[in-house]
C-alpha cells in the first residue's frame, strides 16, 4: 500500500494521527502508523494536518501542498459579532460583481464541509440580466404549474405570483445583478447539503470583499425539482444537477445595527 509515507525519524507514535482518521482505516504498527485500506481514504488530509512532528505524508493530499496555520482562531467576541453581522442582501447595485471578486467567493467555497469529502462542487455564474429575469419568469411558470397539480405550497407560490405579477416586484430574483448556481453529480440529500455548506461558506465571506448574498430559494427549488426550461436556461451539463443557487451582487445599502433573533432555545440531558 503506497497511501502513506511515514518519516520515522520524526515519528514519536504518538496515535494522533491513527485516532484522527475518520475512515478508521489507520493503525499504530511496531514502526508508526500504517494502513491497509487505501480505498477507504477519503482524502480528508486529518492525518497530514494534524501531525505533530510533520511526519506524516498522504498521496492524495501531500504535505507539501499543506500550509501551516497561517492565525490564531479569532477570540470568541471578535467571532461571535462577526456571525452576528451576517445579513440576507436582497437590493443591489446594478453592476455586477467583477470576475476576480466572485472567483475569490467561490475559492472560499472550496474549503467548505462536503459528506464524506465528497467536494466535486460545479458552478455556473449567470450576470446578463435578460437571462436572469428569463430565469425568473421560468420559476414563476414553474410556481404555476404547482399550483395547478395541487402541491402543498399552492397558498405560497400564490402569494409569491401575487407581488411578482400583479405588483410588479421582482421577488423571485431581487433584481439581482448576478446568480451563481452550485451543481452536482447527484441530486440527492448529500449533493444538496454540499451547496448549503457553500453558500453558508460564500455568505460568511462575502462582506469582506464587499459582497452581499442571499440564497435565491425560490430559484434554487426550481432547479432542484429539474425544471427543464429553467435547467435550458442555465445551460446544465450532462450529468450535473442543480442544487443550489444564490443571488450576488454589491449591496445597494448598509446595515447599521445588528438584529436580535428569538432566545436560545436548548434543553440538556
Amino acid at each position: 500500500m503506497d497511501l502513506l509515507k511515514v518519516d520515522y525519524d520524526k515519528c514519536i507514535k504518538c496515535g494522533i494521527c491513527v485516532e484522527a482518521c475518520p475512515s478508521c482505516i489507520l493503525s499504530m504498527g511496531e514502526l508508526g502508523p500504517e494502513c491497509n485500506f487505501d480505498r477507504g481514504c477519503m482524502s480528508c488530509g486529518h492525518c497530514v494536518a494534524i501531525c505533530p512532528t510533520a511526519a506524516m505524508d498522504n498521496k492524495y493530499v501531500p504535505l507539501e501542498e499543506q500550509l501551516p496555520l497561517p492565525m490564531p482562531v479569532l477570540d470568541a467576541e471578535t467571532a461571535y459579532n462577526f456571525l452576528r453581522m451576517r445579513r440576507s442582501v436582497r437590493m443591489f447595485k446594478p453592476q455586477p460583481p467583477t470576475e476576480s471578486d466572485v472567483r475569490k467567493l467561490l475559492e472560499v467555497c472550496r474549503y467548505a464541509p462536503t459528506a464524506g469529502n465528497s467536494q466535486g462542487m460545479y458552478y455556473i455564474v449567470i450576470s446578463d440580466k435578460e437571462k436572469i429575469r428569463a430565469i425568473a419568469e421560468a420559476t414563476a411558470q414553474w410556481m404555476e404549474q404547482e399550483i395547478a397539480e395541487g402541491s402543498s405550497n399552492s397558498r405560497y407560490f400564490t402569494n409569491v405570483l401575487r407581488a411578482y405579477r400583479e405588483r410588479g416586484q421582482d421577488i423571485i430574483a431581487r433584481n439581482a445583478p448576478m446568480l451563481i448556481f452550485a451543481l452536482a453529480r447527484r441530486l440527492n440529500t448529500t449533493g444538496v447539503s454540499n451547496a448549503e455548506q457553500s453558500w453558508a461558506y460564500a455568505e460568511l465571506y462575502a462582506p469582506t470583499i464587499g459582497l452581499g448574498t442571499t440564497i435565491a430559494g425560490f430559484i434554487q427549488t426550481c432547479g432542484i425539482a429539474g425544471y427543464k426550461p429553467l435547467l435550458d436556461l442555465v445551460e446544465v451539463p450532462a450529468k450535473q444537477k442543480i442544487v443550489g443557487a444564490l443571488m450576488v451582487g454589491y449591496p445597494k445599502y448598509k446595515f447599521q445595527r445588528l438584529v436580535e433573533r428569538q432566545h436560545l432555545k436548548v434543553e440538556f440531558k
